[in-house]
């Protein structure tokens, strides 16, 4: 601004003239001469006052709206300032929150991962218990078994005679010792009044079965018992009055059923010359490699059959059958659950 005022100052001066015209000048004398000159320096310097006057008023006002136009800025940079700041100590009032949100979390995660560690040792615990309790159930259901098996051990059961013939017979020795003639005659004589026992079973009958309720006779001796089995075994037919008829012994359910288990193998075994039996109460026995294998479980077997390539290709079909339906019933469980 200084240098514009003196380049305005120098205009001024260069513009402005001094000189008197020739005239004035040969009829003054040289005090009025001189006296002329200083009025006109005098004049020449109020006007330069003047104008000097008005350009630093110019410069002040420009000065001023300048300064003002940047005070203006200036505000409104603090104010969008102290705005951020406002924003910026939310911000951070905000993460606090979060923070101490996060850590109560934190707090409840770790109670809760605690209480989730106390059930975990008490679910152990319970599995444990429930693990043992299932042992005792086990062997009380297999004690309970072997007790029953013992019971039935002198039973024999009788298939397919038709209701009311033992009426007939004049009573189930009668009845016993027709069977034991009429299939059996070399053993009449040592097998005749045998029966200690017997009776129908189920106790009451369903006229709505097409089949007659098996008869149980209890052969007081054991040894006798075991004879007409063997007899049984050897002999392709058994009949009574002309019709067929099945002797078995008498088991418990459970081993009834475990002995069923068996009839895939025990039929695939005596169709290749394995010589299978099926041993008091639900054991399996064969001939492989001119040895005399038994086995009291299915997996046992499978095992034993991986180590036997020609043997599992004898069972390995049954077994693979075997796995398809046990997935396919729990599959049809997990649907119904």
């Amino acid at each position: 601004m200084r240098k514009q005022g003196k380049k305005m100052l120098q205009t001024n001066l260069d513009v402005t003239s001094i000189k008197p015209n020739d005239s004035m000048a040969e009829e003054m004398t040289e005090k009025e001469f001189r006296m002329y000159i200083i009025k006109m320096i005098r004049e020449a310097n109020d006007e330069m006052k003047e104008q000097m006057k008005a350009l630093n008023d110019r410069t002040n006002r420009q000065l001023k709206e300048q300064i003002q136009e940047a005070k203006d800025h200036f505000n409104k940079e603090l104010e969008i300032l102290k705005k951020n700041q406002t924003e910026i100590l939310d911000m951070k009032e905000t993460i606090n929150q979060i923070k101490n949100s996060i850590e109560s979390i934190s707090n409840r995660i770790e109670h809760l991962e605690d209480r989730t560690s106390d059930i975990e040792d008490k679910i152990f615990n319970l599995e444990n218990k429930v693990e043992q309790t299932e042992k005792m159930v086990r062997n009380h259901e297999q004690n309970l078994q072997e007790l029953w098996d013992i019971m039935k051990r002198p039973n024999l059961r009788i298939i397919g005679i038709e209701e009311g013939l033992e009426k007939q017979a004049k009573g189930m020795n009668n009845l016993f010792n027709e069977i034991i003639s009429e299939n059996f005659p070399n053993l009449k004589n040592e097998m005749e009044n045998q029966v200690q026992e017997a009776y129908r079973t189920p106790n009451t009958q369903n006229y709505n079965r097409p089949t007659p309720r098996h008869i149980i006779m209890k052969i007081p001796n054991i040894q006798n018992k075991d004879r007409i089995l063997k007899a049984v075994r050897e002999k392709n037919q058994i009949t009574f009055r002309g019709k067929p008829i099945r002797i078995s012994a008498d088991f418990s359910i459970q081993t009834l059923k475990a002995r069923r288990s068996w009839n895939n193998i025990f039929q695939a075994l005596k169709e290749n010359g394995c010589q299978p039996r099926i041993l008091y109460p639900a054991k399996l026995t064969f001939k492989f490699d001119d040895e005399i294998k038994s086995f009291h479980d299915k997996q046992k077997l499978k095992e034993f059959t991986k180590r036997k390539p020609a043997l599992q290709i004898i069972l390995n079909k049954i077994f693979h059958e075997e796995e398809m339906k046990n997935k396919e019933i729990i599959s049809y469980c997990l649907r119904e659950a």
